[in-house]
């Protein structure tokens, strides 16, 4: 209990310092020194962005892994300007489904308000005590249970019992999940050959386990390979429903920072092969690993 309070306490402090770094006019604070204004600040553990409003709408994207049965979201709603609270203010969380598409003009994706089988708050109710600046707030989201192939928004808001104005800019936290058309669950199987010409089976080889295509954005999706911890990511065109052009490559970020530096290098690579129907996507590749050549083929079926 310690520990998730010390959180809360760094969590709170550091909302309010991002705040205090921000023009005043993208805050919405009033220059008449009698009037306050509420803002609601989304700040993951370590992050250093405010990850709610337009301005920082891709932040508040859902990342968490899709075989997650349930991660927590945790922000606050600040108080701004030099006026402080004489007396209790209650904080009622909401739900603006009227918002789901705020964002359409900059990202041109039709999203669908979130069913509430997908998420739980934990609170929607919080005060600001007299004196204090800020509330916290919980929401619990079900990764496991997200149709990858669907765009889904869950636009929050608040109302409070003091008439004290929401931000324009930062009224909202646009949660989010990108959908993908070929996103959601799969069977995998895992090839690898000890040779370059497939004539030294490994016994690292498997069939028949499960894994997720995650949404990256509309077009691309993010999938295990069964090598050395790294991962694929899958691009295509989409022409009005007509999936093309399939792509794939070893996640550059995972070059960089899972394979040894100097030791593994990419001798082919990837080559993708789909099925018409998009539901069978082979992917072959060969690696040097400073001693010996692996030959990659992992499949991903329905």
């Amino acid at each position: 209990m310690k520990r998730s309070i010390i959180k809360s306490i760094f969590f709170l402090a550091a909302a309010l310092s991002l705040t205090s770094c921000l023009d005043g006019d993208e805050q919405n604070i009033p220059a008449d020194s009698s009037q306050s204004i509420l803002e609601l600040l989304y700040i993951p553990p370590g992050g250093t962005t405010i990850n709610s409003g337009l301005t920082y709408y891709a932040n508040a994207a859902l990342t968490y892994p899709a075989t997650d049965e349930a991660d927590t979201a945790t922000f606050v709603v600040s108080l701004q300007g030099s006026k402080e609270l004489s007396k209790d203010l209650t904080i009622n969380l909401t739900v603006n489904g009227n918002a789901a598409n705020d964002n359409f003009a900059s990202d041109s994706i039709k999203y669908v308000l979130m069913p509430d089988s997908l998420y739980t708050f934990i609170n929607k109710t919080a005060v600001i005590k007299a004196g204090e600046r800020s509330a916290e707030f919980k929401v619990i989201f079900y990764p496991s249970k997200i149709d990858a192939t669907k765009n889904f928004a869950l636009p929050v808001t608040a109302t409070n019992d003091g008439n004290i104005d929401i931000s324009s800019n930062f009224g909202h936290i646009y949660f989010h999940a990108i959908g993908n058309p070929i996103g959601g669950a799969y069977s995998w199987d895992y090839d690898r050959y000890d040779s370059q010409d497939k004539s030294v089976a490994s016994t690292s080889s498997f069939k028949g386990k499960s894994t997720i295509f995650s949404p990256v954005d509309p077009t691309t999706i993010k999938v295990s390979t069964g090598y050395y911890n790294t991962h694929y990511l899958i691009s295509f065109t989409n022409t009005n429903g007509v999936l093309s052009d399939f792509t794939a490559v070893i996640d550059p970020d995972d070059v960089a920072e899972v394979y040894p530096v100097g030791t593994i290098t990419l001798v082919t690579a990837p080559k993708i092969t789909v099925t018409e129907n998009n539901t069978k996507f082979v992917i072959n590749y060969v690696v040097f690993n400073g001693s010996a050549y692996r030959n990659i083929t992992d499949t991903f079926y329905k």
